[in-house]
């Protein structure tokens, strides 16, 4: 299994639009091998290489449940390894191996940026006329009623994915994703997911 590599090819760029013309989601083609016989994959044993094992379990989750709506039989590998405290690129082939996976589909999350938004709550005024004439100001209850700030956050994630021949375990495919403005991981992970599976769908790998 050959390593990443890290200059872009710029070959292919897909946007995904949410609500307007706001990008959501971008993918890169990085890699592509010409020289892969045409043919789809339908047993994928999906692994997310991450130091945070149940962020790593979610994004497997993720993806292997997007896989199996187009018909591929999708394994998450912390289904079938201890992978708590990482995993070796020998554990990676064997599991692979053990259950007839025609591909491996690997996961990391290269950055995450978030920008937290913090938006002053204002202040109100109340009054409550206690008696006497209700145009006389001074015969009135004067309360400020301050409204809690908003705190808003939008995270941007940036994903690197590679799928390998499950028999011949060289990489075959990369790409780079990026989703935008997600107000939590599990949201942006979710996007990525989706994003990250459609791109194989285009690509005709799946």
């Amino acid at each position: 299994m050959r390593g990443f590599v890290p200059a872009l090819v710029l070959a292919t760029i897909a946007l995904v639009a949410v609500g307007g013309c706001t990008p959501q989601t971008s993918v890169v083609k990085v890699y592509e091998d010409s020289t892969r016989a045409p043919g789809t994959y339908k047993r994928l044993l999906v692994v997310d290489v991450s130091s945070d094992y149940g962020q790593q379990t979610l994004f497997e989750s993720e993806i292997a449940a997007r896989l199996r709506k187009e018909q591929v039989d999708a394994v998450p590998i912390y289904t079938k390894l201890d992978t708590s405290k990482g995993v070796t690129q020998s554990e990676i082939n064997k599991v692979a191996d053990d259950i007839a996976a025609d591909g491996i589909l690997i996961t990391h999350i290269a950055s995450v940026d978030t920008e937290v938004d913090v938006v002053a709550g204002r202040e109100q005024l109340k009054s409550t006329c206690r008696r006497g004439d209700p145009v006389d100001y001074f015969l009135y209850d004067h309360d400020i009623i301050a409204e809690p700030d908003t705190v808003k956050v939008a995270h941007t994630l940036v994903v690197i994915s590679n799928l390998y021949d499950g028999r011949s375990h060289e990489r075959i495919w990369t790409i780079q994703s990026t989703c935008f403005g997600k107000e939590s991981m599990s949201e942006a992970m979710s996007e990525e997911a989706s994003a990250i599976v459609r791109q194989l769908r285009i690509d005709e790998l799946i």
